[in-house]
């Protein structure tokens, strides 16, 4: 599955990513919320997993997102976070980190769990 626009009427818009997706968690049914979110440089979410596959896409600024790895992203890049993967986007650079995000899950169960703070000191900093 790829998320990314297909038709040739973009009503307006023009294409600029194709993502292609990690397998999605079995389910009856999918719900698929689309996110757009402004980060103010150093802010940070809070520890949380998705239940389905979430696809960033980073409209301006740069952002690092603390897993058990680390992946940075700036201006223009994808990435594909799998079901279940504990994580903490923070926004780096100089500015205000600008995003797009597509979480596809199971319509059964909840799109996000927090986890408490505590759990970062489990992550690779991005500040390390």
């Amino acid at each position: 599955m790829s998320v990314g626009l297909k038709s040739k009427d973009h009503h307006g818009g023009r294409h600029i990513a194709q993502v292609k997706l990690s397998p999605l968690p079995r389910a009856d049914a999918y719900s698929m919320p689309i996110i757009s979110a402004y980060i103010p440089a150093g802010m940070t979410s809070r520890v949380h997993f998705h239940s389905g596959v979430e696809v960033f896409y980073t409209v301006d600024g740069e952002q690092c997102f603390e897993t058990k790895e680390k992946a940075f992203l700036k201006k223009g890049d994808t990435l594909v976070v799998s079901t279940g993967v504990t994580m903490r986007p923070v926004a780096t650079g100089a500015k205000a980190r600008c995003a797009f995000a597509v979480i596809v899950y199971d319509s059964s169960k909840p799109p996000v769990t927090r986890l408490p703070m505590a759990t970062a000191s489990q992550l690779v900093s991005c500040t390390k």
